[in-house]
């Protein structure tokens, strides 16, 4: 099976340390023998879904597509739950799976699915590996190219035909340099807002968003594009904030709202603004709903020279900033024993130097609120696909990818029984990584909507929410604790040379009215 043999040696070429996923007995064994052979370790798990999301944290971690191997049908079949998470967040990787080749007579029908229709919803590009086909880098850039997402490629015991790559360059974004008119009415405003999406990160503009001082929002999807200690980083924009967002506050004091690398999917609800609105790097079919629009361009080394020529000579902000943030800490109350009050006390636990990992929940409204980013390779989360159970495979991911890096995952009742199985490779390779459980006893958000609406709060219970003791028997310590003396006192007593496991239980009431007023 040379043709495999060669895939494994591209693959290797391409920087690939580390592939995730479970074989089948046929060619996708003999690939991962190569992969061995050329240096490139494989991490079995447990279940294929978790494989994307593990290869998809180092994906985001180091900007190169991640690699998940899956056996044919019922195994790429399981890899679809990840697959869609990585296609909604916009995380780059490849995955290969074993496949029936095409001429295969029809009475051969073990395990054999449609593999290009199944892949089609969650995918940019598929084919089969063999003659003509695109190469692993081909394959790869076209799951790096903007937007990122998975690219599939089915592998078979024979070579087979196949034709080129689609096309998966970068979409046509905005028009080339400012315009006179649009410069001089850049240059007219006075209290200019920012917000930054995800493709200012992937662009690397977090060096010059920086260096403003006018207030600069990120999507929840891009936290960390700006450094969120520094006085003008005004927190997260979600286009649904309530009274104590600070969007709500901050940006009707402003003359001009500047997008830079937004895309409609990372905000929950695309609002039109009483001020001008100037949108770069942003695909110009996506710029309707944020008017009233003065103009938008392209992300052109030129267009952002003068973008960012002109926002720095803008101050102004600080002082609302500082105001938005108050209101915030005081309805937080961090003494009180409630989610805010333990991310507070973990970060300073640890004076910021950990990467946080969110899964989805009414906690992870308020930790895109409360966690502080200094860079964006310092958080993970499902922030435009808010994809429920994630948290677990990316704190996975994203320790093996760096273990230097202690990492804290915040989980809820809904997402943590998803992939719990996973947490058995922290053990096996002795990661540091911290997960904890956030829990109220019910689906925090559904259990909202029931009591919003009058409606049975059955459907939202968790019947014995407590992990404490399944995670205890796969050799993980773990600990409840009730107050934040008893958190402090095991953050404190943690080596980070294992993995440790918090629960930390609250009253529902209480869990239920810390988002009442953001969202």
């Amino acid at each position: 099976m040379s043709h495999l043999i060669r895939l494994a040696e591209e693959i290797a070429a391409s920087g690939v340390r580390r592939v995730f996923g479970i074989p089948g007995s046929g060619p996708s064994l003999t690939l991962l023998d190569a992969l061995e052979r050329n240096g490139v370790a494989f991490q079995l798990t447990h279940f294929e879904g978790t494989a994307p999301l593990m290869a998809a944290a180092g994906a985001k971690l180091s900007g190169k597509a991640g690699v998940v191997v899956a056996i044919k049908g019922p195994g790429l079949a399981n890899l679809i739950p990840g697959m869609a998470a990585c296609l909604l967040d916009s995380w780059p990787i490849v995955s290969i799976s074993e496949a029936t080749p095409p001429q295969t007579p029809p009475h051969v029908a073990h395990k054999r699915m449609d593999h290009a229709r199944l892949v089609g919803a969650v995918s940019k590009f598929s084919c089969y590996w063999g003659d003509g086909s695109p190469r692993f880098s081909e394959l790869a850039a076209a799951a790096e190219a903007e937007k990122p997402g998975p690219v599939h490629l089915n592998i078979a015991g024979v070579p087979v035909q196949e034709g080129a790559l689609a096309d998966c360059r970068p979409e046509e974004i905005g028009v080339p340099g400012l315009s006179a008119d649009v410069r001089a009415q850049l240059l007219r405003a006075a209290r200019p807002v920012v917000i930054a999406g995800t493709m200012a990160v992937r662009r690397g503009m977090t060096p010059r968003l920086n260096e403003l001082a006018c207030p600069v929002f990120t999507t929840a999807a891009a936290k960390g594009a700006v450094d969120e200690y520094l006085p003008h980083a005004a927190g997260v924009y979600t286009g649904a904030g309530g009274p104590l967002a600070p969007e709500v506050s901050i940006i009707p004091h402003a003359d001009l709202l500047v997008g830079i690398g937004l895309r409609p999917e990372e905000v929950l609800i695309v609002r039109s603004f009483s001020c001008p609105v100037f949108l770069c790097d942003v695909v110009h079919s996506h710029s309707s709903g944020w008017g009233p629009m003065i103009g938008h361009c392209g992300a052109d080394a030129a267009s952002l020279g003068e973008l960012f020529e002109v926002l720095a000579e803008k101050k102004w902000g600080e002082n609302e900033v500082v105001s938005a943030q108050n209101l915030l800490c005081d309805h937080f109350e961090p003494q009180r024993f409630l989610p805010a009050g333990v991310m507070l006390r973990v970060a300073n636990a640890f004076q910021g130097k950990i990467r946080v990992v969110l899964d989805t929940g009414n906690f992870c409204t308020v930790a895109e609120h409360v966690w502080r980013v200094a860079e964006p390779s310092f958080y993970l989360a499902a922030g435009q696909g808010r994809y429920m159970g994630v948290g677990i495979p990316l704190g996975l991911g994203a320790t093996l990818h760096d273990p230097t890096v202690p990492t804290v995952v915040f989980v809820g009742d809904g997402g943590i029984g998803m992939y719990i199985a996973e947490l058995k490779l922290a053990v096996v390779h002795n990661l540091p990584l911290l997960v904890i459980l956030l829990s109220d006893g019910y689906l925090g958000t559904i259990l909202g909507a029931s009591n919003e609406r009058g409606l049975s709060r059955l459907p939202s219970l968790i019947p014995m929410a407590s992990w404490q003791k399944v995670v205890e028997g796969m050799g993980v310590q773990a600990e409840r604790v009730m107050n934040h003396g008893q958190l402090e006192a095991v953050l404190s007593g943690w080596k980070r040379n294992a993995p440790l496991f918090i629960e930390a239980p609250f009253d529902p009431q209480e869990y239920q009215s810390m988002t009442a007023t953001l969202r």
